[in-house]
């Protein structure tokens, strides 16, 4: 990748490049610290800290031997959320390789273009895999070597300035791209988990592949336990919170729908003390409905793979939203330590608050670069800012309220429409549980606007609920941004990443 070529070093950058990474060393060290004390549960089976450093030093030491070291691509395919690949992570970490995690399912776009795509010398998986002519090891066979392996004290041959780990957009607007972060990057992303929440055990229900694994990892630097539940449903959830007890986790969208839509966990979940989450965004009337039925502590970060977390609505801001300023729950909060926000306009200016653009943000937790496509690294990255391809607007008060994606913005008669805006009106009307809005070709306006719609709970879909939803976007927003296609689902299709897959909506949409 042109961008990440070797370059001449100052005295700074030397001394960083001998320098072992301090987000690999850190976590070693809370791994010793914290020696004896529950780390990581999956039902009965609980292991301790000790016990995960152990685990992880013995993989290192059977990778290793496989030929993966520093500067190495390992490439790790799961099936499923079993506890074993944040031991994989671990271990990728000590030896300074270039990870690369997959969660392999069936809304996965494009296994055999990441394998390729992100050069791996070694493929761990316990699925099949396409061959890429990278050396293949079950994951099964993995741990058998690793299991009469001695753990030995693996000194991190990680650091600061190598490429950490290659993440794989959703590939929603063509093919997945590869984000580079180093391990300096990753330690600018690690977020201090508040103390409250680190006594809480954290329950993960997402991709460990994804933002879940880095979150685990953070639990554990503060001393705190992980639970892995996998699958997801609304009552094993419920089951888990009662069972552990003091329970934090971080919800998808669509999983706090389904959450709310549940009987057995509509009106509260015992044991559930604090909720984030951030993935897409969530309608203001449903997330209010969350926050006020099950009480506890809510924040939200939003971020994309290429920047880790932007903004954050804090707890204090929930509780703000639903005490009479409920307008803070259409937001993302404000921008957090150490990140600068802009909203620019087409030419690149900043533009004053209340007027809509492009987000733009710089900081030390932004990407290296596309890996392997210097072209596309150029397109968003300018002067140290990275373009985010989101479109949004700054209140008054700093809060950042978004509108849209760039691409996703429907063109009616010129005008652009921005989706989220339209998706939180139809929301209001009670019986529309979600909704989600596309843009198909129109000969008449150029583009119109299509919105997919999921019947609250107790509501039969049909026409007049969706006359009258559209009615509610007519008077809130204006006539322009009426959709002109309404479509029933029983569910919203997702992504990999559990995102509303508009792709595929788009596709439906053009078929009518």
């Amino acid at each position: 990748m042109a961008s990440m070529m070797p370059v001449s070093r100052s005295g700074a950058e030397r001394q960083s490049h001998m320098v072992a990474a301090r987000y690999v060393t850190s976590l070693v060290g809370a791994l010793e610290r914290y020696a004896g004390q529950p780390a990581l549960g999956v039902g009965p089976d609980v292991l301790e800290f000790q016990e995960v450093l152990g685990g992880a030093r013995r993989l290192a030491g059977v990778l290793s031997g496989a030929g993966v070291g520093r500067g190495s691509g390992l490439a790790c395919v799961a099936g499923s959320n079993r506890p074993e690949v944040l031991l994989v992570r671990i271990a990728a970490h000590l030896l300074g390789a270039r990870l690369t995690q997959v969660l392999a399912g069936p809304a996965l776009y494009g296994l055999d273009h990441i394998l390729r795509d992100c050069r791996p010398d070694l493929v761990v998986h316990d699925v099949p895999v396409p061959g890429t002519g990278a050396p293949l090891l079950d994951l099964a066979e993995l741990l058998r070597r690793a299991a009469g392996h001695e753990p030995g004290a693996v000194s991190v041959q990680a650091r600061e300035d190598d490429v950490a780990r290659v993440t794989y957009t959703g590939g929603t607007t063509g093919r997945p791209k590869g984000v580079a972060s180093t391990f300096g990057a990753m330690a600018a992303r690690n977020a201090v988990q508040p103390a409250a929440w680190a006594e809480s055990v954290h329950l993960s229900v997402t991709s460990l592949a994804q933002r879940s694994g880095g979150r685990c990892l953070e639990q554990w630097r503060a001393g705190g336990r992980v639970e892995i539940l996998e699958p997801f449903s609304p009552g094993e959830f419920a089951a888990a919170c009662r069972r552990l007890g003091r329970v934090s986790t971080y919800l998808t969208t669509s999983m706090l729908y389904r959450l709310l839509d549940d009987p057995v966990t509509a009106r509260g979940v015992p044991g559930l003390e604090a909720v984030s989450y951030g993935d897409s965004p969530v309608h203001p009337e449903r997330l209010r409905e969350a926050v006020t039925r099950w009480g506890g502590r809510w924040r939200q970060g939003y971020g994309t793979n290429e920047t880790a977390v932007i903004c954050r609505l804090s707890p204090a801001d929930h509780d703000a939203a639903v005490g009479g300023r409920p307008e803070l729950l259409a937001s993302v909060g404000r921008p957090v330590a150490g990140v600068e926000v802009e909203v620019r306009d087409e030419r690149g200016a900043a533009v004053v608050s209340g007027r809509t653009g492009e987000v733009w943000m710089r900081s030390a937790a932004m990407m290296t670069g596309y890996w392997g496509r210097p072209r596309l690294t150029a397109g968003v990255l300018r002067d140290g800012w990275l373009r985010t391809g989101d479109v949004g607007h700054f209140g008054a008060d700093g809060y950042l309220y978004l509108d849209d994606r760039v691409h996703d913005v429907v063109m009616v008669h010129g005008d652009n429409v921005y989706c989220v805006p339209v998706e939180a009106a139809l929301t209001r009307h009670p019986g529309v549980g979600q909704a989600v809005v596309v843009g198909r070709h129109s000969e008449l306006t150029g583009e119109e606007v299509c919105a997919f719609l999921v019947p609250a709970a107790g509501y039969a879909p049909g026409p007049g609920i969706a006359a009258e939803a559209c009615d509610l976007v007519e008077k809130e927003l204006a006539p322009a941004h009426r959709p002109t296609a309404v479509f029933w689902e029983q569910a919203v299709p997702l992504t990999a990443r559990g995102k509303p897959d508009k792709r595929r909506l788009r596709d439906r949409a053009a078929r009518g």
